[in-house]
């Protein structure tokens, strides 16, 4: 982000806190927003992290994931396990919230590599999954990333990942199989 966009977009946030704005902060959440408390809970992954149109490597992991900042967002850590296979795990904090001016879910993810983070947006559920269209900043460079989360009636069950190649082709990177634990 440009200096010039943060001040600006810092200001805009000062600006709305002083006049006390709705669009920043409800009394109550939304119904839509309700939705994402699928998420809550702890459980164990499994999964299959891909390198590119090779095969991957196994992979598992612990997620948490909790209601924060007044019930407004769904805040899900997830860490791998280390492994010989997976000598470099990775590590994240993910923020899942409704936006209920423009009628859609968002997302915002921190990444354990320097300067690993994304933005992005939903449509909404269909039926059990929800998937985000982001885009990814690692290592300086901009990315498309596609995510898609799937619940059941015990939590979150289900995720997988994909990034948009120099040809515009989607290439699944990652997929995971989680339970309760």
């Amino acid at each position: 982000m440009k200096r010039s966009t943060a001040s600006l977009a810092f200001s805009f946030l000062c600006a709305a806190a002083l006049t006390g704005s709705h669009a920043f902060a409800q009394d109550k959440t939304t119904t839509a927003g309700d939705a994402l408390a699928k998420f809550v809970g702890d459980g164990v992954c499994t999964g299959t992290m891909m390198a590119g149109k090779n095969s991957g490597s196994a992979t598992s992991g612990k997620f948490h994931a909790e209601k924060t900042l007044d019930g407004h967002w769904i805040a899900l850590h997830y860490r791998q396990d280390r492994s010989a296979a997976n000598p470099r795990p990775f590590e994240v904090v993910q923020n899942f919230g409704y936006d209920p001016v423009n009628k859609r879910y968002i997302t915002v993810m921190l990444g354990n590599g320097d300067g690993v983070y994304s933005v992005g947006k939903s449509p909404g559920w269909r039926g059990d999954s929800i998937t985000f269209e982001e885009v990814e900043m690692a290592r300086g460079q901009a990315g498309h990333t596609r995510e898609a989360f799937t619940t059941n009636g015990s939590g979150l069950s289900g995720y997988a990942a994909w990034f948009r190649d120099k040809d515009g082709h989607w290439i699944k990177a990652d997929e995971e199989h989680c339970k309760p634990s």
